[in-house]
Order: C-alpha cells, then structure tokens, then sequence
C-alpha cells in the first residue's frame, strides 16, 4: 500500500491513532487524537509520557503497563487538563509491535473519547429498530465465575464427574449458584444431547408435586387434562433432571422417588403399565442432608442414593476473590442487556469486596442490575452507590478523621427542599472537610476512597478551588 494512501486512511478513521516508541516519546498523532484532547499537533512536539505525568495531565498510562506486561492493554485513562479546567476519560488500547530481538520498539494506540463511546451507543440504541425486526435475546449470565482456588477446585470436581453416570448432589447456601453448577454438569454430561429439566421442589404443594413429577392419566383426578400429561421424569428421559431444594421434599415423595432411581421407570398417576426411563439425576440443596438423615426428617436410602458424589459450593464470602471477576461479568452481561455504557470505580469495587453478601451470588448479581438500571443515563462510571446497600462490613470503611455532616429531620419541612439538592450540599461539605485537612486533593481522594480524577470532577462540580499540595 502507497505510503500517502496509508496516512490519509489513518487521518479519516473516527478514532484516535498516535504511536509512542520503547522511551515512551510521541513519534506521530493523527488529527482525531489531537481532537480528542483538545491540542493541536505540535503539541506533541518533543514530547513524551514522562512530561504528561511530570506536567500533570496523566497520573498513570498506558505506555506503562505495556512495557511492564509485553502485551495489549485496555485501559480507561483520566487526562486532567488544568489550562482548560477540564477533567475526561478515554478509552485507550496499546498494542506493543516487537523487533528482531524480541523487545518492543514501537506502542500503536487507538484512542476514543468514553463520552463519545457512550453517545454513539445511545445512538445505536435509538436506531437498533431500523435493522431489527424482533427482538435479539441475550445470552443469560450464569456462566460459572472461579478465580478462588476453592471454585477452581470443585470446578475440576465436577468436570471429571460430568462424564459418569452417577448421581449428583449440589450442596450450598441459596444464592450460591447450585443451578448453574447444575447447568454445566448436564452441558458436560453423556446426556447434553437431551433436555435439562429443573423443579424446585419447595415451590410446589405436595398434592401437586406428585401429578407434576410423575405426569397421569385421562380422568386420573378431578381436574386431570383430557389426554393426560407428561411428568417431568419423563419429560428428563434422554437428558438430566435437576432437583433444586430437595430438602423440602415430603417423606411420601422421597419413597416414590427412590422407587424410580431403583427400578429405572415411572408410573403416572392412575396408570397401571410403567414406562422405563433413562436420565441423569442431579439434585441441590440449601440444608444439610446427612443432619436431617440424623433428624429422621430426610431417608437414610435416598440420601446415599442420590449422595454420589458430593458437590459443596462455599458462600461468596469465604471465596472473595471471585467477586471482582463476578462484578465485571454482571456489569458487561447488563450493559449489553440495557445498550448502555457502564463502569464501577475501584472504590466501589472495594466496597463491594469488603461485604460479605450474605445472598451470594444472586446478590451481588441483582446489586449490579439494580445499580446499572438506577445510575444517571449520563454518567458512564458508577462511583457512589445508594444509601443501606452494605451492611455494617461495608459501611466500616468510612473515610478517617472526617466527621459526618449534621441532620435535622426538619429539613423535611422546608418547602423548597430537594433530597438532591441535600445530598449535594452533604457530598460537598464532606469534600472540603477532606480537601481542608488533607491540603492535597490526591490525599483527600485517598481518605474518601475516590479516583483522583473524581475528585477533581466533583470540585468542578461544586465550584471549589484548588488546594495546593
């Protein structure tokens, strides 16, 4: 490709190109990076990643974890621009290229404007209906997280028992993500071909339970469909049948339900002939089986019937390792699902790791739905989180030596208050306590568990002035 064509190409694309070699100087910047951060070319004349920090723009970059990792990176980087009192983030990806000798010569970056990322993914949503004539389903979040060394290990677990015949007992507090430990045991089975089928057996009453999992007859009771019904055993046959909350299982039904694993067929209510059957069994529950085995509130025979092997998944707070990668997968699974933009600040990330979720997993997964669907539509990154969302765990964390702002329960009164409006004013007030005893916006940003950038935002905001460091 001619040289010209090439640079003229790179001009036109909507992205910001700009390459930075091993010293970490700026060799060249096409006009859209120059666009993005409001500078002309020579600018960037002479100039390096070190002058940026040393001049204030940068407090990290890019530059630099690339030449730590040898590898692309992908980071959201906050310029502050103090001439034009201007604080933005920018999605930033660097690609290192490699000489003869295996060390990176050159960083290749492609840069874009997350306020221009958000916009054109507000415009996308806006004109999805021109191109689409129904709507696209998404793909459920229920892929299973392991980063902890405890969910890595029961995942090996249950990729090597997936591919036997033998019953499956999931145990684990609810909330924990049986079912989708569940989900992955059929996907890996011998049965994967066939339907998962799932009941919870504490959401049906026992005089249903019966007609619902073992199907009946024409005219078997009052009621009965005309030609009768499949059960869900039958429904399973070919496949695996998933029993979440076993434990509520009544005594009457337990027998009946040994009686099929035993004999490998089902009897439908008010049938005389027997079908046989041939399915996967994997059963979940939220109590401690072998203690009502003991109680004499479970059957000792089904108990080691259906207690194989033996599946126990920790709660989220004896594994919280896994609940960084947990939030990132929620967050990208809900942005998708909603076509919008949304990131959570470390700060609230740490928060969210100092909890200890005593839903688990669907806690956490209903928190992250709730906070993507209730944050501004404006605001791509998520840095404050609703009042009462952590217990008393999370709310330890609050910022040392800043005393609370005092309340009154008779602003409620006032005929011109706005909760917004006080929420600003107590936001505000906290920040120049900080900034007063600090005498550093970084060490305030420090003491109040906030990026930098976020702080400068919030003083542009509210109109305060810069303390000196």
């Amino acid at each position: 490709m001619d040289l010209a064509l090439f640079y003229e190409l790179v001009e036109h694309i909507p992205l910001g190109i700009f390459i930075l070699d091993a010293k970490g100087n700026y060799l060249y910047v096409n006009q859209e990076h120059c666009n993005i951060v409001s500078k002309e070319r020579s600018f960037f004349e002479n100039m390096t990643v070190f002058k940026l920090k040393e001049q204030g723009y940068l407090t990290t970059s890019v530059w630099e974890q690339v030449m730590e990792e040898k590898q692309k990176v992908v980071s959201v980087i906050s310029v502050v621009d103090k001439d034009l009192n201007r604080v933005y983030d920018n999605l930033t990806t660097g690609m290192p290229i490699f000489g003869e000798e295996g060390a990176i010569e050159y960083i290749i970056y492609c840069q874009e404007s997350v306020d221009q990322l958000y916009a054109y993914t507000q415009m996308g949503a806006l004109n999805k209906h021109l191109f689409h004539n129904e709507e696209i389903s998404v793909t459920p979040a229920d892929d299973v997280i392991a980063e902890s060394d405890m969910m890595k290990q029961l995942l090996a677990l249950v990729d090597i028992v997936s591919k036997t015949d033998a019953s499956i007992l999931v145990s684990g507090p609810s909330g924990s993500g049986k079912e989708v430990v569940a989900k992955r045991i059929h996907q890996l089975s011998n049965y994967h071909h066939g339907p998962l089928v799932v009941l919870n057996c504490a959401t049906l009453p026992e005089n249903l339970m019966e007609s619902e999992l073992f199907g009946y007859e024409a005219g078997a009771f009052t009621g009965a469909v005309g030609k009768g019904k499949k059960g869900l055993i039958e429904m399973a046959n070919g496949g695996t049948l998933f029993l979440d909350e076993i434990n509520s299982m009544s005594p009457a039904m337990q027998a009946k339900l040994l009686r099929v694993l035993e004999t490998k067929q089902v009897t439908r209510v008010g049938a005389v002939e027997a079908k046989d059957i041939n399915f996967r069994l994997v059963c979940a529950s939220n109590e401690d089986l072998r203690s009502l085995v003991e109680k004499e509130r479970f059957r000792a025979d089904l108990f080691y019937r259906i207690n194989v092997i033996s599946v126990d998944i920790p709660p989220l707070r004896q594994r919280k390792e896994d609940i960084t990668p947990l939030v990132h997968h929620f967050m990208e699974y809900f942005s998708r699902k909603y076509s919008t933009i949304k990131a959570l600040s470390p700060s609230v990330i740490e928060l969210m790791n100092e909890y200890d979720w005593p839903g688990n997993v669907r806690e956490l997964r209903n928190f992250v739905e709730r906070i993507v669907v209730m944050s501004p539509k404006s605001e791509w990154e998520i840095v404050n989180v609703p009042a009462g969302s952590f217990g008393a765990t999370a709310r330890s964390g609050a910022a040392p030596h800043l005393s609370q702002p005092e309340t009154q329960s008779s602003f409620l009164f006032d005929p011109d208050f706005s909760l917004q409006a006080y929420m600003d004013q107590c936001e505000k007030d906290v920040l120049c306590r900080a900034l007063d005893h600090f005498h550093s916006p970084k060490k305030a940003a420090q003491a109040l568990r906030l990026d930098l950038s976020n702080v400068y935002r919030k003083m542009q905001k509210y109109k305060i002035s810069r303390k000196a460091e």
